[in-house]
């Protein structure tokens, strides 16, 4: 049965890793917890009220590799995060689909640091949790696949996916899930596409949102147009909770 509690550890070095998954990198079957953080953040971090629109997590999550996606080395001379990995569809996956949840090291106001070695003061991981509460997830140094989604932007016209609320029911705890976007309403009542879902071998995408690239055009400047991957580049999504 899965356990209760969120870890405060990484999984166990003799758990299955994804094909493709770094060697020295931590693979995480459950979100761990940063040691400082505050009983009033554990608290909201538990709170199902706090999440109202929450996506609900499978109570009986994989204790291994999702099986919906495989991390693929990217080798497009195009794609603006060529000799990194991305993350890509191993089936069909519908629109609306739940794909996986984000994981790694959820910590407070003062920094991602607060998760001891499995955070980065400099992470590029970082993806907002409760923006208000300044709780967020660090996948810097350890994490599973949903690390290696890439922003579409220079890959595809728009994103196929979205980074949602999320709240897993076996641990009692607030998360970050990823899906594929959604079919939407039209004006007369039915449904239109605003996803025809992602197709088996599709590389799965994320929009990193405006705040990113206007905070990272100045980051360019400042380093003199020294460019990172879009592989290695923070996700400021802001959360909708």
């Amino acid at each position: 049965m899965p356990s209760n509690k969120a870890s405060r550890r990484p999984s166990s070095p003799a758990a299955s890793k994804p094909k493709n998954w770094p060697s020295h990198m931590p693979y995480l079957t459950a979100p761990l917890l940063a040691p400082t953080l505050s009983p009033a953040a554990l608290t909201l971090l538990r709170s199902r009220a706090a999440a109202p629109h929450a996506i609900i997590l499978p109570a009986a999550q994989p204790q291994g590799p999702c099986p919906l996606v495989k991390i693929t080395p990217i080798a497009s001379p195009s794609h603006p995060a060529k000799g990194q990995s991305g993350l890509f569809a191993a089936r069909h996956l519908k629109p609306g689909t739940l794909i996986l949840a984000y994981l790694g090291a959820i910590h407070g106001p003062s920094g991602p640091a607060d998760a001891d070695a499995n955070a980065d003061g400099n992470s590029d991981y970082d993806l907002a949790l409760d923006r208000d509460a300044g709780l967020a997830i660090d996948a810097a140094r350890a994490g599973n696949e949903a690390r290696f989604i890439n922003d579409y932007r220079g890959v595809a016209p728009r994103p196929n996916a979205e980074f949602r609320d999320a709240w897993d029911p076996a641990r009692r705890l607030r998360g970050v899930a990823v899906c594929v976007l959604p079919p939407v309403q039209a004006s007369n009542g039915k449904a239109k596409p605003k996803s025809k879902g992602i197709a088996k071998g599709e590389e799965i995408l994320v929009s990193y949102g405006r705040g990113f690239w206007s905070a990272r055009r100045g980051t360019e400047k400042e380093s003199k147009g020294e460019l990172q991957g879009a592989e290695s580049m923070m996700k400021t999504w802001v959360g909708r909770s």
